[in-house]
Order: C-alpha cells, then structure tokens, then sequence
C-alpha cells in the first residue's frame, strides 16, 4: 500500500524536502498516538513499517508493504491526520496538502524476466562493523576494487531483500532460496559515501541495477528514510522511448 500527498503548489527555489522531513511532519501530526508515532520513529533493527520515499516538488510518498489489518488502519490515520493538518512548515518550506489518498502497491512476486532499473536513491550497503571494514578494504587508497565492489552489493541486495520478508512476511528462507539463484549486474556502479545525519556516513552506491528477477521497489540499509529507492518499471519505460 502507498500513500500520495499533493501539494497545493510546487515547491519553488533551489530547497527541497527530503525523506526525513515527511517523517518528522507525520510524527508530529501523529504524536498522539503513541503507539503510530513509536513505529514511525523507532530505531528497531528490523525492517521498517513505513518507508518515506524522496518526495519531488509536486508530492510526497509513504510506502508500507505489510498487508495485515493493523498496518492498514495505521496507514488510514496517517491519511486522517495529514487531511486535518495539511500545512507542513519544514527546514524554511512551507506547503499545503491539497490531497491525500492511499492506493495499492504490492511487495514483488520476484518474477522472472530481465529487469533494468536505476537507483533513484543511494542504496546504502553497509550497517555493522564488519560490513564497514568490507567496505574500507575494497576502497583502499581510494581505489575502488568494481569487481568485489559488484560482487558484495549483489550479496547484500540478496540479503536485504531476505530480511524484508522475515520482518513483514516471515518468509525469509522462502526468498533467500530464491534470491540465492537470482542473477544480479550493473551498470555505471558508484561507489559513494552518503551521509546520513549530521556526523554519521554510510557505504553507497549509485547507478543500474540489471537483473533476472523483479527486485521490490526499496532495498539495501535505512530503506525507511528513502535510501535504495529504484525507479519503477513504468519509469524507465519511458525514459527508453
């Protein structure tokens, strides 16, 4: 499931709202319902409920793909409170909600097909320790080795992708059988570090993501604040005419 909201107006100058400001906005419309506000703030290490897609000058974006009945009601009050409290008064933006309004959209079935997409996001592929001296020895010296660079983004797509549906499906021995046999390539891989909040920096990558399977729409680390978000298919259909 998604939620839409639309601004009234775009949003002008060189400002833009991120994925954080449409959380911290919802949870200050939601804070009296602690127990929605926990959820939407809270740093579990699991998947996230809702996931903040980087809003564009137009509309912002809230996905969940849980589909049980509790997560839809919680879905329904967010839209509630955002249609009672319309204007968001963020990092010097001021914009009005004109509408907002939920609509289907499915985890992925992880079809079968050949699939390129590009990252809309940077999708950040380190969280533990161990994963950060990975990640420090395959860009020694400021070289970056692409060969085992591609190999470990492949695993840790596989591996999100798996932990997505422990948390919100527990089906994870399903999909990482699945995703094990999963071809996975790329195309103009970046390596980048991102930061996250002040002080705090993650592995990254940008670029295309070529593979044999239909991979869901957000993957790698911190998914929740946007981060690996890929354009969908209808994107890049057009961008191919």
């Amino acid at each position: 499931m998604k939620l839409i909201g639309i601004f009234k107006a775009p949003i002008q100058g060189d400002t833009r709202l991120l994925p954080r400001d449409i959380r911290n906005y919802v949870a200050s419309i939601i804070k009296d319902d602690k127990d929605i506000h926990s959820i939407i703030m809270g740093h579990e290490r699991k998947q996230p409920t809702f996931i903040f897609s980087m809003p564009n000058r137009k509309s912002f974006g809230i996905y969940t793909f849980k589909n049980d009945a509790k997560t839809k009601a919680m879905m329904g009050i967010i839209k509630k409170r955002i249609q009672e409290n319309p204007v968001l008064k963020i990092n010097g933006i001021s914009a009005e909600i004109k509408e907002a309004f939920t609509a289907n959209y499915d985890f992925t079935q992880l079809e079968g097909g050949l699939f390129e997409r590009r990252l809309r996001t940077p999708l950040i592929i380190a969280s533990a320790e161990f994963e950060y001296a990975i990640c420090r020895k395959l860009s020694a010296d400021g070289k970056v080795d692409m060969s085992k660079l591609k190999k470990y983004t492949a695993d840790k797509i596989r591996e999100t992708v798996a932990l997505m549906a422990r948390d919100w499906f527990d089906k994870e021995e399903e999909i990482l059988e699945v995703m094990e046999d999963t071809t996975i390539m790329f195309k103009d891989l970046e390596y980048t570090p991102i930061k996250y909040k002040e002080g705090q920096y993650f592995p990254a990558v940008r670029g295309t993501i070529i593979c044999d399977r239909n991979l869901p729409l957000f993957l790698g680390y911190k998914s929740g604040l946007g981060f690996g978000e890929l354009s969908t298919i209808k994107e890049m259909q057009r961008r191919s005419k």
